[in-house]
């Protein structure tokens, strides 16, 4: 029995020290990945649901921070934000950045086009000489070289949006042959408009725009205790279709 209280008495002692704080990094206006309310920065999203199920049980407490991706990226890249975790992909990685081994989903790019449009497509030529909205402050790898190109005869026109919402009403106002967006969000911000996907064609562009990894990324000084729960619990998500079951909910929802 002295020996059972010498345990629980050294692991009491010690189970404070393993408690990690983390600084859980919220972008505004990144729905459904992240969805924030004025009085709740973790009220929803695919990757918030990810981060909440990984951490759930375990001593660490997590502390959202909300800001414009920018600012974000300056937190992180300065080193003002110790235990920093976000999302991210293996082209974003930074030095002192850290992706969790098991990514937990996967986005691709699809232009959208309304119904009612003539416009059809069927491969990247025939975008060149066309009109294409896009979001402001977004890198479109395999587009980008056809949005800087001086010839004519090779070269697709940009309109950029401010946010999804403005970009959908640019689209069904006619101010570009269509919209390009990861399928997820485009569906999400279709249906929060009220609109029906039914309304519109969506064209794969997996050819020309890269399919994208997406992992839990976090600060590379993070506890190796909260870089094994990371992974550790993510696998067994993977393996019980929990992953799968969250990424269709957003997807459909």
């Amino acid at each position: 029995m002295r020996r059972l209280w010498a345990v629980l008495l050294c692991w009491g002692l010690l189970a404070p020290a393993l408690a990690a704080d983390i600084s859980y990094m919220v972008i505004e206006q990144v729905e459904p990945f992240q969805i924030v309310t004025r009085d709740d920065p973790m009220h929803g999203g695919l990757v918030t649901e990810i981060v909440r199920q990984v951490f759930h049980g375990s001593p660490h407490r997590i502390h959202p921070i909300v800001a414009p991706g920018p600012r974000m990226a300056s937190l992180r890249s300065s080193g003002q934000t110790p235990n920093w975790l976000s999302y991210g992909a293996r082209p974003w990685l930074q030095p002192g950045w850290q992706m969790s081994q098991q990514p937990i989903f996967s986005w691709h790019h699809v232009l959208a086009v309304p119904r009612s449009s003539r416009f059809r497509y069927h491969r990247l030529r025939d975008l060149f000489e066309q009109q294409l909205i896009l979001m402001h402050g977004y890198d479109y790898p395999g587009l980008d070289n056809y949005l800087r190109s001086k010839s004519a005869q090779g070269r697709i026109i940009d309109q950029r949006a401010l946010s999804q919402d403005s970009a959908i009403r640019m689209l069904r106002a006619g101010r570009g042959v269509g919209y390009v967006d990861t399928e997820m969000r485009l569906l999400y911000n279709l249906r929060e408009q009220g609109l029906s996907p039914d309304d519109f064609r969506f064209y794969d562009l997996s050819a020309v725009i890269p399919v994208i990894d997406i992992h839990l990324m976090y600060d590379r000084s993070m506890p190796e205790e909260v870089k094994t729960l990371i992974d550790s619990r993510l696998a067994q998500m993977r393996q019980s279709g929990q992953l799968a079951a969250m990424v269709r909910h957003y997807r459909l929802h």
